[in-house]
């Protein structure tokens, strides 16, 4: 895929997806599929890594497409892509949102797009569940074990990631059959 292609691809999504970096990875899964040059198991894998990795989860998921789709340069484009909407956004409209942050219509849209946003992120964690655990007994395990210590506790989200790579390597591969 031409660089200038991966730029477009990313920039189109970090313009046009607000709400947050898992909300840009619903998008980015999306428009993924859409070119067909990746499987829906490497940009599902490239998920897991995103989230699992420290930093910007968008930002994280461009560098991996990028780089699966040309190499350093398509992470470096890919990246660039993705973080330069957000940034003129902030530097060009925070004072504007600051000053009529008390506006019915301006909390209207913002109570909007947390509606959504909600439903966004919800679409990316059936679809990263689906993958993950697959119908896997052993996956399923973890993700419940994980899931109800941070439902359950106030456990710090890295120390529940870190139980859950600790649990399932206890668990060992899986069975042949």
């Amino acid at each position: 895929m031409p660089l200038s292609s991966i730029f477009l691809l990313f920039l189109r999504i970090g313009a046009f997806t607000f709400g947050g970096g898992l909300v840009m990875l619903g998008f980015i899964e999306k428009e993924l599929r859409s070119t067909a040059r990746l499987s829906s198991e490497e940009i599902a894998d490239m998920m897991v890594l995103a989230t699992a990795f420290p930093g910007p989860v968008a930002a994280n998921m461009a560098f991996l497409a990028g780089k699966r789709l040309a190499g350093i340069a398509g992470s470096f484009c890919a990246l660039l892509g993705t973080v330069i909407p957000p940034f003129l956004t902030i530097l060009l409209l925070s004072q504007a949102v600051i000053h009529f942050m008390n506006e019915p219509w301006l909390a209207a849209f913002f109570l909007g797009a947390a509606c959504a946003v909600v439903v966004i992120i919800g679409r990316v964690v059936y679809s990263m569940t689906r993958v993950s655990c697959g119908g896997r007994w052993k996956d399923i395990a973890v993700f419940a074990a994980v899931g109800i210590l941070l439902i359950s506790t106030e456990v710090h989200p890295f120390f529940a990631l870190a139980g859950g790579v600790t649990f399932r390597l206890l668990l060992g591969e899986e069975d042949a059959g």
